[in-house]
């Protein structure tokens, strides 16, 4: 999967879903996401990123 700005991602393990922010650096990606109001961000390689939504079966 190639990762772009904008994108609406989830960790392949679950949670919850995710904005792409911007490049962290290489294969690196900031995404964006809430807890309730609050509002959570951290660093994430593209490898564990996915498009389609793991909590759904």
């Amino acid at each position: 999967m190639i990762v772009k700005e904008g994108m609406i991602v989830w960790l392949k393990t679950g949670g919850p879903a995710m904005t792409v922010s911007s490049l962290a650096r290489p294969n690196t990606w900031i995404c964006k996401w809430f807890v309730g109001t609050k509002l959570s961000h951290s660093q994430f390689k593209s490898e564990d990123l996915t498009d389609k939504d793991p909590n759904q079966k």
